[in-house]
């Protein structure tokens, strides 16, 4: 999801915002987290991040926020993403 809780959805659309993340060279840092299962191989996580990272013309970004996430475990055990709400923070600014 984007900053406005919009949806990103297919695989071209998601690879240009990760690779857009990726130049930025992010360091980001999950501090807090918390799993709910919700089956035998599904979850979902809550976590707290910060991120430090330079935008493409040399600017600092600092940012920190909440995510949440559903994720689901594949047949090798690696946990994979199918929705992920970096931004779930501002749910609860008011």
């Amino acid at each position: 999801m984007d900053k406005d809780g919009k949806a990103i959805s297919g695989l071209a659309n998601i690879e240009k915002v990760v690779a857009n993340l990726c130049n930025m060279k992010p360091d980001i840092k999950i501090y807090k987290h918390k799993n709910s299962p919700v089956g035998k191989d599904l979850i979902y996580r809550l976590d707290k991040w910060t991120m430090t990272a330079t935008d493409p013309q040399g600017n600092p970004i600092k940012m920190q926020g909440a995510s949440a996430h559903i994720m689901r475990k594949n047949a090798e055990g690696v946990w994979l993403w199918l929705v992920d709400n970096p931004f779930a923070a501002s749910f609860f600014a008011d």
